[in-house]
C-alpha cells in the first residue's frame, strides 16, 4: 500500500522516545517521555474511532490525546465525519499550561486506513526490532500496548491492506500469528 503517512518512533534514552509524523509535505517530530502511555493512548484513540463510530449518529466522532516530553508536549486530534477520511492537527507546547506557546506542527487529512496503515507498520517494524521485554526494560513504566496494536493490525489484516498471508488457526495463535506477521 502507497502511504501518504509516515512515521517514526524510536526509544532513545531509557523512560525517552522520539519520532516524527509526515502528512502530504507536513513534518511533526516529537520528543516525550514515559510521564504518560504516548503509544498506548494513541492506539486507544484509534481503536475508538473504528469501535464507537459516533460519526454514525451525526455525532462527532474525535480523540484528544496528550503526549508530554520533558522539554516539550504535544497535543493530537483526530476525528472522523464518516469513517473513511481522518482528519489529523498535532500542537506542540513549550509550557503545557500556557496556551500562546501552541505552535500547530500539522494539519491535515487522509485515509483513514493509510493513516492506521502508517502507524501500524512502523509500530511493528518497532517492536519486532525492540522486543517486548526490551520495550519495558527500556521504556521504563508501561508495558507495550500489545492488546491495541493487534486489533489494528487485524483490522488492516482483514481489509487486505497488510503484505502477508494471515491463515486463522485458534484464538491465542491467532493473535500470535496477526503480531509476527
Amino acid at each position: 500500500m502507497k502511504d501518504p503517512v509516515k512515521f517514526t518512533y524510536t526509544l532513545t534514552a531509557p523512560g525517552t522516545a522520539s519520532g516524527s509524523v509526515e502528512l502530504n509535505g507536513q513534518k511533526a517530530e516529537f520528543v516525550v517521555s514515559n510521564a504518560g502511555n504516548p503509544l498506548a493512548d494513541l492506539l486507544r484513540g484509534m481503536v475508538s474511532l473504528i469501535f464507537e463510530p459516533s460519526h454514525i449518529w451525526d455525532e462527532e466522532n474525535i480523540q484528544l490525546i496528550d503526549w508530554y516530553g520533558n522539554e516539550k508536549s504535544y497535543k493530537w486530534a483526530f476525528s472522523t465525519d464518516d469513517g473513511e477520511t481522518i482528519r489529523i492537527k498535532i500542537i506542540e507546547y513549550t509550557d503545557l499550561f500556557d496556551s500562546s506557546t501552541a505552535i500547530t506542527k500539522l494539519n491535515g487529512a487522509c485515509p483513514m486506513l493509510s493513516f492506521y496503515y502508517g502507524i501500524i507498520t512502523e509500530l511493528d517494524r518497532f517492536i519486532k526490532d525492540t522486543g517486548l521485554l526490551n520495550y519495558e526494560q527500556q521504556w521504563q513504566k508501561e508495558e507495550f500496548p500489545l492488546t491495541y496494536f493487534l486489533i489494528l493490525k487485524k483490522h488492516l489484516v482483514e481489509r487486505g491492506l497488510w503484505d502477508k498471508e494471515y491463515k486463522s488457526s485458534g484464538i491465542l495463535n491467532n493473535e500470535m500469528d496477526i503480531l509476527f506477521l
